[in-house]
């Protein structure tokens, strides 16, 4: 009967020391054989990234939760690689460590706003004299009113900085005037303070969207988009799998290719093409990291037939081949 490993390699010997001596003869080589041939697999096998349901992990009922920083994070570690399936808000009032959300690691600033997405894989290793507050919410809370998680560049962007930087002494008070009423709101009694969270949970949001500067907007603040651009976006965001042709998108939109690349070039400084290829980039590096998948099935999940093109078209964009990055980010978080 074959068996499996797991565990160190000084169990692994002791093992096959102990079978050996139970056999002989033809046995012994049988043994011999199937050790040979048999692939030991150790407990370094890489297992997939945490996902953090926020009605299971939070425990609340009303899809909103707001928390001191320095108290939260207490059903899980969040020092280590794990994504939700809900937004979170955070704010820090101090200085120290590191925030990597999708790969991008950005440091803990004083007065700076972090915005992770669902299912964004981040790590957060604050200094432990951080402070701060985390505001937690699902995709359902957001459907109280007319606000769309799309209409903010920070989130459910693979294409930009997902970090609002406080700019001036009068956003800094206007944040943390927003925080506070967040605050009180959600301790309130109210039977209406869901509505009363929304409306300045919305506040929030669009007070941040006009201190936001992110790569795509070229050192502009951030405004709405185009209806196209956000339209592509969205449905690059949702088709990137089966569909990696400008072409492909441009007929969805019922606009030319040309005339899709000139207005998300406009907007965001990039070509069409520019957008589909990084989203393609972000979802190979979360399955090199977070998945045992080979780089063969990985290329084939992303519907590339040819492994060898797959792996080409990686090192171009990120100067590693798939093996390599998959060493490299392990090795990181190990």
């Amino acid at each position: 009967m074959q068996q499996h490993f797991c565990g160190n390699t000084e169990v692994l010997r002791e093992k096959i020391t102990q079978w050996m001596g139970k056999c002989c003869g033809a046995s012994r080589l049988k043994m011999i054989l199937l050790v040979a041939r048999e692939p030991i697999r150790t407990m370094s096998k890489k297992q997939d990234i945490p996902l953090f349901d926020f009605y299971k992990t939070l425990n609340h009922k009303e899809g909103f939760i707001f928390s001191l920083l320095e108290e939260s994070y207490n059903t899980y570690d969040a020092s280590s690689p794990h994504r939700h399936n809900y937004f979170e808000i955070i704010f820090f009032d101090v200085t120290g460590g590191y925030h990597e959300i999708d790969f991008v690691s950005y440091p803990i600033e004083k007065n700076t706003l972090h915005f992770v997405s669902p299912e964004q894989v981040h790590v957060l290793r604050r200094s432990k004299n951080v402070t701060g507050y985390v505001i937690s919410f699902t995709s359902e809370f957001l459907l109280h009113g007319l606000i769309r998680d799309d209409q903010f560049p920070f989130f459910k962007n693979a294409y930009s900085s997902t970090v609002v930087k406080i700019d001036t002494p009068t956003n800094e008070k206007r944040i943390k005037e927003l925080i506070k009423q967040i605050e009180t709101e959600f301790s309130s009694p109210n039977t209406d303070r869901s509505e009363a969270l929304y409306a300045v949970l919305s506040m929030l949001l669009i007070t941040s969207r006009r201190m936001y500067v992110g790569d795509e907007f070229s050192g502009k603040p951030s405004g709405i988009k185009s209806e196209a651009t956000r339209r592509f976006k969205a449905l690059v965001n949702d088709h990137f799998l089966q569909h990696k042709s400008v072409t492909h998108y441009a007929k969805l939109l019922n606009i030319t290719a040309g005339h899709l690349n000139d207005t998300i070039h406009k907007d965001i400084g990039k070509t069409a093409s520019e957008i589909i290829h990084e989203r393609v980039i972000l979802e190979a590096k979360r399955l090199l990291y977070h998945s045992p998948k080979s780089v063969k099935e990985i290329a084939g999940h992303l519907h590339y037939e040819d492994p060898s093109y797959f792996t080409r078209f990686f090192k171009t964009h990120t100067g590693l081949t798939p093996e390599e990055f998959r060493k490299h980010i392990r090795e990181k978080y190990q």
